[in-house]
């Protein structure tokens, strides 16, 4: 788009009729004169202003206790874009985004790592986590490619489609989303609970002591409306590790057949225990209840 400079306004006010007395000396006919100091004048230097750039794509950069490293996008009706990078870790959460609008229909994806097949034809959207990935060929420090092909449902469909690749994050080092100014609230938990462990308060995030009587076999139940990581030790024996990434209710379980399969434990009824909870980066609410069974 053509844009006039600063002044230039004036200058043809100015200059106008001067140019234009030049014009019909050498026409001799006021219209041609006209004509031609309009071209002079549409000949003049204008700044040009560039089109404001369209900002590019991006998925946000940390997601499900991953910090996105790579990340690819295409159009419809493309049907495949490939993401190539190089892992400085195998902690790695792969992520699928695709927006097709309210009448656009489902897309299925395929994906296919380093040329092993990781999965055909499935849904699209969230994250994904491998136990190994060197069985896909990603080695640390070496090029990996991933692409991801997608089957509209429908033939019309007009949309956008991406996939991202994360490096785990820990706690410490991971960018939550911005706090609202209401959190939310556990719901009952029925039955009611033998034992209900509860923070400071004051210090949500400070560590908690408990001496308990076991209540023998029960349902262990952890919650957190923050994000954070929790860890729950039974007679320093951890039994629950858990990191949440949104200020939503998330919870977490030990099923009253699993105690005996946790390594250290021996536990009684009405024995004397010691519950230890640790919070890191926790900002809210949390909750620790044993539940017989």
């Amino acid at each position: 788009m053509l844009h006039s400079p600063e002044g230039f306004e004036e200058f043809v006010a100015v200059a106008s009729p001067r140019l234009l007395r030049t014009a019909f000396l050498l026409t001799r006919d006021i219209g041609h004169a006209e004509d031609l100091a309009g071209i002079v004048f549409a000949l003049l230097p204008r700044i040009v202003q560039p089109e404001p750039a369209v900002p590019p794509r991006s998925l946000p950069e940390y997601q499900d206790g991953a910090r996105l490293v790579a990340q690819a996008w295409a159009d419809l009706p493309s049907t495949s874009t490939t993401l190539r990078f190089v892992p400085k870790s195998l902690d790695l959460v792969l992520f699928t985004h695709c927006e097709t609008g309210r009448d656009g229909g489902l897309l299925l994806i395929t994906l296919v790592v380093n040329g092993h097949p990781y999965t055909e034809r499935n849904g699209c959207g969230g994250s994904r986590r491998v136990r190994d990935w060197g069985a896909f060929g990603i080695v640390v420090g070496q090029p990996s490619v991933i692409t991801l092909t997608v089957e509209p449902q429908r033939t019309t469909a007009k949309g956008t489609f991406a996939v991202a690749i994360g490096e785990e994050v820990p706690v410490s080092e991971y960018s939550f989303p911005p706090r609202p100014q209401t959190l939310e609230t556990f719901p009952a938990i029925q039955p009611e609970p033998a034992i209900v462990l509860r923070p400071d308060q004051a210090a949500p995030a400070a560590q908690r002591e408990f001496t308990i009587e076991w209540p023998g076999i029960n349902m262990m139940e952890l919650r957190s409306n923050t994000p954070g990581r929790i860890r729950v030790l039974v007679d320093d024996v951890v039994v629950l590790d858990f990191s949440h990434w949104s200020y939503s209710v998330f919870t977490t379980w030990v099923q009253p057949s699993d105690w005996e399969k946790i390594d250290g434990l021996d536990l009684a009824k009405g024995q004397a225990v010691k519950i230890t909870v640790i919070p890191e980066r926790v900002t809210g609410d949390w909750d620790v209840t044993l539940t017989p069974r």
